[in-house]
């Protein structure tokens, strides 16, 4: 039941992202942004879509003992592997068991203060890096907005990801910057990298 209750829901957000490529400039006068609403952790952000190579239910990874912060593993996709992290944990929240390098269990429970979150839901594979993929607790639906709605996020944030938000009923979400994520992400793997060759 709950198989078939993703799959149906995966056709529904892979037809709205399709369709968001679909759309011309005279479909859409006013160039509005697509969107997906989205929730990592204790936070509701919104991610462009164009950002994002796909979107896919989440799979099960295989945990890399040592890995770096908020990796949870490698999952195949499609005929290929992804490297999977925890958005919420790469945001500065708590990491998922598993999420920190500590455990490498992937599961519940675990080391360094993790947390004992239920396991992601979603992946959503970046586009400029489809390697990489953002594991999410939950896609909420797919909006739209334009250039005049964004405003500047009021305290900004820490790692300079969410820069800027958009007012989604009524409520004030975040933009997340997928490049910026995955800058963070690439640079920290080749630190860790130079780190390993300089104790060999």
């Amino acid at each position: 039941m709950e198989q078939a209750r993703l799959a149906r829901r995966l056709a529904e957000l892979q037809e709205a992202f399709d369709a968001s490529f679909a759309r011309t400039v005279e479909a859409c006068p006013e160039e509005l942004a697509r969107a997906l609403a989205i929730r990592a952790g204790g936070r509701r952000l919104v991610v462009r879509i164009e950002e994002l190579a796909a979107v896919e239910p989440c799979r099960r990874t295989a945990p890399l003992a040592g890995g770096p912060p908020g990796l949870l593993g490698l999952a195949g996709l499609r005929g290929r592997l992804v490297a999977v992290y925890d958005l919420a944990a790469l945001l500065g929240g708590r990491p998922r068991a598993g999420a920190d390098g500590a455990d490498g269990a992937g599961g519940a429970g675990g080391a360094g203060g993790a947390s004992s979150r239920p396991a992601p839901r979603w992946l959503l594979v970046c586009a400029r890096s489809p390697e990489i993929a953002l594991a999410v607790d939950e896609i909420e639906r797919h909006v739209g907005f334009s250039s005049a709605d964004v405003r500047p996020l009021s305290g900004g944030d820490p790692g300079g990801h969410v820069g800027e938000a958009v007012e989604i009923d009524g409520a004030p979400l975040g933009i997340l910057r997928v490049p910026s994520v995955v800058a963070a992400v690439l640079a920290r793997a080749q630190g860790g990298a130079e780190r390993a060759k300089e104790d060999r």
